[in-house]
């Protein structure tokens, strides 16, 4: 856990307690929705955001590559590339998932983060409007970005966009930005 929490930033985020937020969620960024609504008939030319049946899911599981089949909340599963940004509906998805996290509690909104990160492949940089305190308590309510990525610094500001900006710009930065998918909870 003490490692967990000083992922979540070495500025003022690393010594804060999470109070609580709830909300809608919303991504950041957009990708286009998926536009086939049939399974293709091999796995030769999938795309991103190609529907897929239980079959072919396991079948693409077992390749080598970089896609992979998502499972939506509704069970059907979707082509996704760990090396391409999220379909939106998957961004939605990961975004709802984790905003159903108790946000008072660092280890539930990990654990969501983690399962979500498990799931599409990739390390998430989750920004949300949090109301926290510091350890001499002095209040302090904003938008922040947290991530398990290795070397995130944390960030936080006055809008969503001002801090998923932020966090962009660090992950584009970064040896294999296609890794980093920013997800805004927004509540």
């Amino acid at each position: 856990m003490i490692s967990r929490i000083s992922v979540v930033g070495s500025i003022t985020l690393a010594l804060l307690l999470l109070t609580g937020c709830s909300g809608a969620a919303e991504t950041a960024g957009t990708t286009p929705t998926p536009s086939v609504s049939t399974p293709p008939e091999t796995l030769d030319d999938l795309a991103v955001g190609d529907m897929l049946t239980d079959a072919q899911a396991k079948q693409l599981n077992g390749q080598v590559g970089t896609q992979r089949p998502y499972q939506q909340d509704d069970g059907s599963y979707i082509v996704i590339d760990v090396a391409q940004p999220l379909p939106e509906s998957v961004r939605q998805e990961v975004a709802a998932s984790i905003a159903t996290s108790d946000s008072s509690d660092l280890a539930s909104f990990f654990r969501k983060t983690d399962e979500e990160s498990a799931a599409t492949g990739k390390t998430l940089i989750v920004v949300r409007y949090m109301s926290a305190s510091t350890l001499d308590g002095e209040p302090l309510t904003a938008w922040m970005a947290s991530s398990a990525a290795t070397g995130f610094p944390g960030f936080h500001g006055a809008s969503a966009e001002e801090v998923a900006a932020q966090a962009q710009a660090w992950a584009s930065a970064t040896r294999d930005p296609s890794q980093y998918e920013v997800v805004i909870i927004n509540g």
